[in-house]
């Protein structure tokens, strides 16, 4: 079989995940070919992207294409897409649908013949109502990459991730007015962001890692990472979601207590992990397994030896391609909405401005072509425009990494 993947390729501290897919695919089928789709597009320009991509399939009689979305991506023209699906069986991922579905998600799944989704299989029911062919993965980790090293706890409480989500300071809040220190790491903590193997050691020292599922509190531009969550619609600041937070923490022999969210029993169960609803709940069940350190290591144990049996990401690929059936195709019309096409116009002026700094005119001038410039939304182009002006102007001026 032969498998192109298309993903990006992420410094291992930055989000492990994405690597992981692609090795997962890689151990299974060592002659897969790996395309970082960004930097392909970013450094070529529409046309040449699209003409690459085509004759790689072309060339390499590919049969799969599986293309490893970024949250919220919208590099790839839906019609190119729809194009590549005529040419080989296509497969997607999409990570953080439950925020990007309604805007970005459930348009490029169109084209797919099969979408697989590392959330719960709840979820998958949005996209079968839409007759698209979707299987529930949860999140999959290279486990390899993850160690209990039976340290010393002497970190009572810890949390590792974004303190700025909705009320998780709240919740930390709560538990220090009450006598329980917790050490917080991660964007918007004292202590900041943690290489991963440091944070692993955070996993393996801590007797209680707590972990939060609420999602994004700002529709707004993350300059930090270049990404535009405007996207997203408001109401989604209701949903808790599954985080592969509690399966990577499991992975290293840790023990978690986690804010509830739907699906989470697909994850582990009740001897396994332990979750919490309000900080009155979270503060009573921190203290009690604080005092049961017994029960809290059987626990930890439990989720441990569920971890590295339900989500190595080598073994799921490898069950997913065996029950792959290439002829089991769907080729339909592809349908785009005012919306969809207002945020895809509005994410490729990153190209554009990238391309105009770069004074790479060509590509400049595709990118020029392509976009409708009625249906921006311009205080995203704002943003897009003093990313790339610093990127690619201020930072090599002063010739910064």
């Amino acid at each position: 079989m032969n498998i192109l993947i298309l993903t990006r390729i992420m410094n291992p501290d930055s989000n492990i995940i994405y690597n992981a897919y692609t090795d997962g695919i890689v151990a299974n089928y060592p002659n897969t070919i790996v395309i970082d789709y960004f930097n392909l597009y970013f450094d070529n320009g529409k046309e040449e992207f699209e003409t690459s991509i085509f004759n790689t399939i072309q060339k390499n009689n590919i049969d799969i294409v599986f293309i490893n979305f970024v949250s919220g991506d919208l590099t790839f023209d839906i019609n190119f897409l729809h194009n590549i699906s005529s040419k080989s069986f296509l497969m997607m991922n999409f990570y953080d649908s439950e925020l990007f579905f309604e805007p970005i998600d459930r348009y490029y799944a169109q084209c797919a013949d099969l979408v697989i989704l590392p959330t719960s299989s709840y979820f998958t029911y949005n996209f079968k109502i839409l007759n698209i062919n979707t299987i529930s993965t949860l999140s999959l980790f290279d486990i390899s990459k993850y160690r209990n090293y039976n340290l010393k706890k002497d970190i009572p409480i810890s949390f590792v991730g974004n303190i700025t989500k909705k009320s998780r300071q709240e919740y930390i809040d709560y538990l220090e007015l009450h006598g329980y220190k917790v050490e917080s790491y991660g964007i918007g903590t004292k202590n900041g962001r943690l290489s991963f193997k440091a944070m692993i050691n955070i996993f393996n020292r801590s007797k209680i890692n707590l972990n939060f599922s609420d999602t994004l509190e700002h529709r707004s531009f993350d300059r930090k990472y270049n990404m535009d969550y405007s996207s997203i619609p408001k109401i989604s600041k209701y949903i808790q979601q599954l985080k592969g937070r509690t399966i990577e923490v499991a992975l290293c022999g840790g023990f978690v207590l986690t804010q509830n969210a739907l699906g989470i029993d697909e994850l582990f169960n009740n001897k396994q992990i332990d979750t919490f609803e309000t900080k009155e709940e979270l503060l009573k069940k921190v203290s009690y397994y604080l005092k049961n350190e017994t029960l809290r290591e059987e626990m930890a144990q439990n989720a441990y030896k569920t971890a590295i049996n339900k989500f190595d990401v080598i073994k799921k690929f490898k069950e997913i391609f065996q029950n792959i059936d290439l002829k089991d195709k769907t080729y339909k019309t592809i349908y785009t909405d005012e919306s969809f096409l207002s945020n895809y116009y509005t994410y490729h002026i990153l190209y554009f401005f990238n391309f105009l700094f770069k004074l790479k005119l060509k590509y400049f001038y595709q990118e020029f072509k392509l976009i409708n410039f009625k249906k921006l939304k311009l205080i995203s182009v704002y943003y897009h425009f003093t990313q790339q002006f610093k990127f690619q102007i201020i930072m090599k001026i002063f010739k910064r990494k």
